[in-house]
């Protein structure tokens, strides 16, 4: 299904002329420098086509003939492209302390060989490939590539050629491109296996054995097989290698295409941790280019578009599908990517339609909505980031736990229940978190969300005072007699019963809160003399805190102590603003209304 989807996917890209798609047999590669020579192979110039990017030096891509597959510990040259041990036939030497150039005959001679095999069978006699061969066979041209000031840097990296008179490349001249066709249509397939049914399009093909690889991106690896089988003990009987997953080279050379395109454009993938999650429409290209902002609203820049984008996500979070999704069944394909040892692996893979998915987005924020502590600094609708950065020590994008990315994704777009851990894990970062990182917006609105929908709790978005369960109440509690003692204090504190208490407080009420509201004394004590006017309205709240408690329970579960923070969170919350209208206390004791807007 997966490899299907990615063939329909490069067929389609294809057919795009503002699409640059690789056809197969040829790939765009790092290029770091050019070899420029004359018709009859003197050596003319070492042009540099690095890029400079701040203290970063970057290789350009360039479109080259390629084989399928990975080079890994053989030896086996590129067509008038590779390396200076292939073009030239030397190396630096990567183990000596100083620097060092080693002669490399046998991957020379292989570069040689390769030129003078597709010469034979195809036919190609051209001047541009005679004089490559006359200048890397030319002890003196090669010489006078030595003298070059860029020689040690120009060895080990991967170089074209120009040849005066045939394009800024050789491949730039057709002919050689097209002898390189002909000379990729035999090996690529009549070589290698034979014709077989292709698992990928259900015809009967030629197959490969050696499946093209994934260009970059997952995990920070390089040229890693998607598909592969190169161990005995994952081999079919009697079967080795692509055998054991019949596909034909030119579907091989098309979902691995379309791989490479999706990975290597920004508006069609995520990256967060090792995790890679690239997406696709089968028709709807607005909605598939809004998918990636949706995850992360930093990633559009132009001020009215942010704009837009805010607005649909308001109305897709209140259940209310814009037109041009209502009632579109056209598919939305996401799959999440993740290395594994030598391999490419699957973290998830989710077809839908492009309505059903907005709606199940919808509900994801929807159940994350929470009044924000800080409006001009923190997002309404939280990135996959900013969420799952919640998860890890010391807010470390690289101890994001690797095994919660692809399920949260997965809950998302299917609309199930939130990873079982995820719960377990916040409440533990929060009872070891200080600060602002204990209990911030985004870990808060992360907890409330999970608790509304894995446990149907039904939170509210602010401060419920209706609202009798216990542990909400409790959280509730501890939130006020917190703001008695910072007041009372007149901010002169060093640590509050937050930074002492919290997370014993959350898990074992009872241990705590008979030592904390014997505090609370001496706090409301101090603050008829700080605030006095303030004091009447703090011990009626806490009066009506405590109405609603019978007793404090010895222990609470997992699950009430998330609550309990959302009512600690709600309670903080509503100190300073409100739903609606905002309520703070005032020097007369009575309660001030503010107007807030309706984002709030």
């Amino acid at each position: 299904m997966i490899l299907q989807e990615l063939t329909t996917l490069y067929q389609r890209l294809q057919n795009n002329p503002d699409l640059d798609i690789c056809e197969p047999g040829f790939s765009k590669e790092n290029i770091s420098f050019k070899i420029v020579i004359d018709r009859d192979g003197n050596f003319k110039s070492l042009e540099d086509l690095r890029t400079t990017e701040g203290k970063n030096v970057r290789p350009v891509k360039i479109l080259v003939p390629k084989f399928d597959g990975k080079r890994t510990v053989g030896i086996k040259s590129y067509f008038l492209w590779d390396k200076s041990d292939y073009t030239i036939g030397w190396k630096k030497d990567e183990k000596a302390k100083e620097f060092s150039a080693v002669e490399m005959p046998k991957t020379h001679g292989a570069f040689i060989e390769l030129l003078d095999e597709i010469a034979a069978e195809t036919g190609l006699h051209h001047p541009a490939v005679a004089a490559i061969k006359n200048f890397s066979t030319n002890p003196a041209t090669v010489e006078k590539l030595r003298a070059n000031p860029k020689w040690e840097e120009f060895l080990n990296t991967f170089a074209v050629f120009e040849v005066e008179g045939f394009g800024k490349t050789v491949f730039d001249d057709p002919a050689i491109t097209d002898a390189w066709r002909r000379y990729y249509a035999v090996s690529a397939t009549g070589k290698e296996m034979e014709q077989g049914l292709c698992l990928v399009s259900g015809n009967l093909a030629a197959l490969t054995t050696t499946l093209p690889t994934i260009k970059k991106g997952v995990g920070g690896k390089n040229d890693t097989p998607f598909v592969s089988c190169n161990i005995e003990s994952g081999e079919s009987y009697r079967l080795t290698k692509g055998q054991n997953a019949p596909i034909s080279s030119t579907a091989a050379a098309q979902f691995t295409g379309a791989l490479n395109y999706l990975i290597d454009t920004p508006k069609h993938n995520l990256k967060i941790g090792d995790t890679v999650t690239i997406f696709w429409a089968e028709r709807n290209d607005k909605f598939s280019d809004a998918f990636g902002e949706m995850f992360d609203m930093k990633r559009v820049a132009d001020d009215a578009h942010s704009k837009d984008l805010h607005i649909f996500l308001q109305r897709i979070r209140s259940g209310k599908l814009p037109d041009n999704l209502e009632h579109d069944d056209s598919r939305f394909f996401v799959l999440g990517l993740a290395p594994n040892a030598a391999r490419v692996s699957v973290r998830f893979w989710h077809v839908d339609t492009v309505e059903q998915m907005a709606g199940k987005i919808g509900r994801h924020f929807e159940q994350l909505q929470l009044v924000r502590q800080f409006p001009d600094k923190e997002q309404e609708f939280p990135s996959m980031w900013q969420l799952l950065v919640e998860t890890a020590a010391l807010h470390e994008t690289k101890n994001i736990p690797p095994n919660i990315v692809g399920p949260l994704m997965r809950s998302i777009l299917s609309g199930h229940d939130y990873p079982k851990n995820l719960l377990s894990i916040l409440v533990s970062r929060m009872r070891v978190d200080q600060g602002y990182n204990r209990l911030s917006y985004y870990r808060a609105s992360f907890i409330k969300a999970i608790l509304n929908r894995n446990y149907h709790k039904e939170l509210a978005m602010s401060l419920d005072k209706d609202r009798t369960s216990v542990p909400y109440c409790l959280g509730r509690l501890f939130a006020v007699l917190e703001k008695n003692q910072e007041d009372s204090a007149e901010g002169n504190i060093n640590a509050t019963i937050r930074d002492r208490y919290f997370a014993t407080a959350s898990a074992k009420p009872k241990v705590v809160f008979a030592l904390i509201l014997r505090l609370a004394q001496n706090h409301l004590k101090k603050l008829k003399s700080v605030r006095p006017k303030s004091v009447g309205y703090r011990e009626r709240l806490l009066g009506e805190i405590m109405g609603k408690l019978t007793d404090f329970p010895a222990t609470l579960a997992l699950e009430d102590q998330g609550e309990f923070a959302i009512g600690y969170y709600h309670q903080r919350q509503s100190f300073f603003t409100g739903k609606g209208n905002a309520t703070v206390e005032t020097s007369e004791n009575q309660p001030e209304t503010i107007e807030l807007s309706e984002e709030e």
